[in-house]
């Protein structure tokens, strides 16, 4: 039996607590309790995610608040960009830049988040601005190697292929899935075996990610290899991540998941839950199979307490999350990464339906 009906999850979707993690500024990423934490200052990383988030959510609402807070991220993404399209990521309260240059994840999500924004209904004006960031930053698509940059980059490209409105004439998209799945392929192909259908020696953070991207290249492709690939990756992952309940328990992150070895059960972070919810609902769409289906209601039920301690993260009140589970139960601290991939989570259930009985 599932804990969730649509509309209770619809009508707790809120941006109280992400507006109060922002100032003039942009999004800031800790908090305590509830309480931001300037100390730590900003992030690119979760100022492209916050853009997508509110983006999304003025979609369904077009709330006045969701506005303002997209203007508001958008043009800390675009200060933020370097001249040679690339991005920082850390920024001090004092605005200062931390870093040289972003992580190369940092670079591929806020590709993918700036891709996906342009597929929702916020202004014109501001997709206008999006696409000369995007323009400067595609020289650079193929300089990334690692699985979960090139896996950004393909659900950006599945973004930037729904786009009638805004165009990239000089983008061969097909092209481009083809190379970043190829790279996909290679590193899947060096690394797994019959007892370890996975990318690389160990399963970290995001995981579901990975296969995901490989369902979004099938359904842009219709390459039956990537198919394959997807569904024994994603099906070894399933494995180890929900129990004979199809109670989902990601991976922990105080040691991870080594080949070999035992799963770390704790923290388990919500961007886990994030991430299989959008890569159940992918492996839904190139499939038509509902237990992808049911895999993706499962994610979202564990920020409501479908979870091996039987508590909330989410606060229906503010639109708030925790900022995962520990041994003890809930880590208390409400920052916004956690924040925002339960809003994504939600948005995408209202968006695609994935909370739906049939």
């Amino acid at each position: 039996m599932h804990i969730l009906q649509e509309k209770a999850v619809l009508s707790s979707i809120k941006l109280d607590h992400l507006a109060s993690l922002s100032d003039h500024f942009g999004l800031l990423q800790h908090a305590d309790y509830k309480l931001p934490k300037f100390e730590f200052g900003y992030t690119t990383d979760d100022n492209c995610r916050g853009l997508l988030v509110v983006s999304k959510f003025y979609s369904i609402s077009p709330d006045p608040l969701a506005k303002k807070l997209a203007q508001r991220y958008l043009a800390f993404l675009r200060w933020v960009q370097k001249e040679n399209g690339q991005f920082h990521n850390e920024v001090s309260i004092d605005r200062r830049f931390l870093d040289v240059v972003g992580s190369e994840d940092c670079q591929c999500r806020t590709f993918w988040a700036l891709s996906a924004t342009l597929n929702t209904a916020i202004p014109v004006d501001f997709k206008l601005v999006i696409r000369e960031m995007l323009e400067k930053f595609l020289p650079t698509l193929f300089s990334y190697s690692s699985p979960r940059p090139v896996a950004f980059l393909i659900f950006g490209l599945k973004e930037l292929s729904r786009q009638r409105e805004i165009t990239f004439p000089n983008l061969d998209i097909p092209s481009a899935v083809r190379t970043l799945a190829g790279r996909l392929v290679e590193q899947y192909e060096r690394n797994a075996s019959p007892q370890w259908a996975w990318f690389e020696d160990i399963m970290t953070w995001g995981n579901a990610l990975l296969p995901g991207s490989l369902f979004v290249s099938y359904q842009l492709l219709g390459d039956k290899k990537l198919l394959e690939i997807a569904r024994e990756s994603f099906d070894f992952m399933s494995d180890h991540v929900f129990d004979h309940q199809l109670i989902f328990q990601p991976v922990g992150n105080r040691g991870w998941f080594p080949r070999g070895g035992e799963k770390a059960q704790f923290d388990q972070q919500p961007i886990e839950a994030m991430w299989m919810t959008i890569a159940g609902e992918e492996a839904f769409e190139a499939t038509a199979q509902p237990h992808y289906r049911c895999k993706a209601r499962s994610a979202i039920e564990w920020f409501w307490g479908r979870n091996c301690h039987c508590l909330p993260l989410y606060d229906p009140e503010d639109g708030s999350c925790a900022d995962g589970l520990t041994p003890d139960g809930l880590n208390p601290n409400r920052g916004v990464e956690s924040t925002l991939s339960a809003l994504h989570s939600l948005l995408l259930a209202k968006e695609k339906g994935i909370l739906n009985n049939n």
